[in-house]
């Protein structure tokens, strides 16, 4: 895939798909390790050293006292914290263009230093033989305690939200010079005090466990706020990156894509089944809705 890293990285190429810094502050957590599902998150984000100039940025020191969920490290490398076991992850230097799209790379889609001379197609090491996760435990379990939330048994929906948690909990957080790179914090949640709040809980909770997975656009899409979650992050990431200003979603087209009729004729054999359109499934609230992976979402929401 074109998520290679850019310029003096180890696999060079690409330079595309990058965190955003709303998912990385999306991993920030309260005292009692929870996430912050009121936005509070967005307050005086983390930046890595975007901005910094001149001595601040060649002596740029992680900053080891944030607080975040461990997942963040496993999801998305950023400067001066080791990234898998390539070593430490340089900032810039890695990276295509970070005054268009930030100081982030993504940790998902690319394999172990230790395994890339047989993991990765020879002359362009950015291809790797990382099997698409297509469906995952987490990914089931979460699409469960939607159902639960619908159907308002709110405690077996903290059940399942509660279990990825505790697989959270048990990740060994990166090291810095021998000491966390963060102040590492994950927690069960005690309680869902209603179903506005476990909705906002589970949602939340597939962002962190999936993020860079190909779910998001799909999951905000048939929860039916896609318009007003992509819209909100334009205004909060339009803040640091003026390249990611006034997005706007219009519903009517960017919701759902139709396969083209040619390409239904085009089918033959198929074509006699295919009588319609076909759309990707928009349904508030539905966890049952099958997606469509060929067809790709426009932009860079994560």
């Amino acid at each position: 895939m074109l998520g290679g890293f850019y310029g003096s990285a180890p696999v060079s190429c690409c330079g595309f798909y990058q965190p955003s810094f709303d998912l990385v502050n999306s991993y920030r957590v309260t005292a009692a390790g929870l996430p912050m599902l009121d936005g509070s998150y967005r307050t005086n984000p983390y930046l890595s050293d975007f901005g910094l100039t001149g001595a601040a940025k060649t002596n740029y020191q992680v900053n080891q006292s944030w607080a975040f969920d461990p997942r963040l490290d496993y999801t998305v490398g950023r400067r001066g914290v080791p990234y898998r076991d390539w070593g430490t992850m340089a900032g810039d230097a890695w990276i295509r263009d970070p005054a268009y799209a930030g100081p982030f790379v993504g940790v998902k889609h690319m394999v172990d230093a230790v395994v890339r001379a047989t993991q990765t197609v020879a002359g362009g090491n950015y291809i790797t033989g990382l099997n698409v996760n297509i469906i995952r435990l987490a990914d089931v379990y979460l699409m469960a305690a939607e159902c639960y939330v619908e159907a308002n048994n709110l405690d077996a929906a903290r059940a399942l939200v509660n279990k990825v948690r505790a697989r959270a909990a048990k990740l060994e957080g990166r090291q810095v010079n021998g000491t966390p790179a963060a102040a590492y914090n994950v927690k069960p949640y005690a309680a869902f005090a209603s179903q506005d709040y476990a909705r906002n809980a589970v949602r939340f909770e597939r962002r962190l466990e999936l993020a860079l997975e190909g779910h998001r656009f799909y999951d905000l899409v048939r929860w039916g706020i896609a318009k007003t979650t992509i819209e909100s992050y334009s205004g909060f990431e339009g803040q640091i990156l003026s390249s990611f200003q006034n997005i706007t979603f219009d519903e009517t087209k960017d919701a759902t894509f139709p396969i083209p009729q040619q390409q239904i004729d085009r089918s033959q054999e198929r074509s006699r089944r295919l009588t319609k359109p076909i759309f990707l499934c928009h349904n508030p609230h539905g966890a049952c809705c099958r997606r469509a992976p060929f067809l790709k979402p426009k932009g860079r929401f994560n």
